[in-house]
């Protein structure tokens, strides 16, 4: 699931129809924010886990998609994140924003990539749970999350991500601008933090891995 309430999304069939041939890179967010630092962390990284269970929060009680509804307790947040940091490894990566590298910097969003791992779809990825806090929407950071883990995706052989994400939202806007191409809609899919219903609609981007026709 993805972050952000509901904005003005660009007609679907205005998308770009081209897959990308190159990898995409994260300069190519907005310069706004050039210091904000993105970095990986990994299972044993547990001195994020307070920063990431209030990240959660705020996105759950400013209505975002994310698997809870509100009002979403700090001790359930804290459980959560412990779980997902303890499979965090070669198939599931978790990237953070912050103002400064050192542990305890503000955390300003978060994005998760999952590979999947059947024999017949090592060539996906999806990605989940773009969160970024209330405070710093609007300024490029969920685009410089998502190219981020678009980068990683192709390091790791992937050549095509999903991302499913409530209709209407501000996520969807983010993955529209970005070039992805919508490939449908469910209504009714889950509920949002408020627990009404809503569309949930399904995107992808395909990327040309170096070496491979497009």
């Amino acid at each position: 699931m993805m972050l952000f309430r509901s904005a003005a999304v660009p007609a679907r069939n205005a998308l770009p129809r081209a897959v990308p041939a190159a990898k995409p890179s994260p300069a190519e967010a907005p310069g706004a924010l050039r210091a904000i630092r993105l970095r990986s962390i990994g299972s044993n990284d547990i001195e994020w886990l307070p920063a990431l269970a209030e990240l959660l929060v705020d996105g759950v009680h400013h209505g975002a998609s994310l698997g809870f509804l509100a009002p979403l307790s700090r001790y359930a947040a804290l459980d959560f994140w412990r779980e997902r940091l303890a499979r965090l490894g070669a198939n599931e990566r978790l990237w953070i924003a912050t103002a400064r590298d050192e542990a305890g910097a503000p955390l300003l969003g978060a994005i998760e990539l999952v590979r999947c791992e059947g024999a017949d779809a090592h060539h996906r990825g999806e990605l989940r749970r773009l969160m970024v806090h209330s405070q710093q929407r609007g300024l490029g950071l969920a685009s410089q999350l998502v190219c981020r883990a678009e980068c990683a995706a192709l390091d790791a052989g992937r050549s095509l991500l999903v991302a499913q994400v409530p209709g209407g939202s501000q996520a969807e806007a983010v993955f529209a601008h970005l070039g992805w191409q919508c490939g449908g809609e469910i209504p009714d899919f889950t509920c949002c933090a408020e627990g009404r219903r809503h569309t949930g609609a399904l995107y992808y981007r395909r990327m040309a891995l170096a070496g491979t026709p497009r």
